[in-house]
């Protein structure tokens, strides 16, 4: 047995250990009130600093807040929104799936967040979130209709 087929051995192994513990991880009696607690350290943080909060369906947002509060353009922790200005529709549909994942994960999703990555480019989460509602990359433009050649 090579070394190469240890090392798939030993991760199939550790995967099919950890499964129980992921399951309990994600399950809403775990998770929920994970996602409950961050949505309220978030808020209470962006209060904290003067920020202005509002919702927008589930999600609170807190903006006014300096950029230093929070990462990017802005950072959803739970349900809540920290940003100084960033709140556009597209952004804030972005940050509805991210508010998703949290709802999903609990406060699993911190670790595995910054294990997926911090290119958002690469980050899955990010991705599931959107890359060109988040702003990482331009928006698509549809293709303008080509003109019918005119007989001169």
């Amino acid at each position: 047995m090579g070394l190469r087929s240890i090392g798939h051995a030993t991760g199939r192994a550790a995967h099919t250990a950890l499964q129980p513990v992921q399951r309990a991880l994600f399950s809403r009696p775990v998770a929920v009130p994970g996602y409950h607690l961050a949505t309220q350290a978030a808020l209470a943080w962006g209060r904290l600093l003067g920020g202005e909060v509002r919702r927008e369906g589930e999600l609170h947002v807190v903006s006014g807040l300096p950029t230093w509060a929070f990462g990017r353009g802005g950072t959803t922790v739970g349900a809540t929104f920290l940003t100084h200005a960033n709140v556009s529709a597209d952004v804030l549909a972005h940050e509805e799936v991210h508010r998703q994942q949290w709802l999903r994960y609990g406060l699993a999703f911190i670790p595995m967040y910054y294990a997926a990555g911090i290119d958002a480019l690469t980050n899955r989460y990010e991705i599931e979130a959107g890359l060109e509602l988040g702003g990482y990359l331009p928006k698509q433009r549809a293709p303008r209709p080509r003109r019918k050649p005119t007989a001169s």
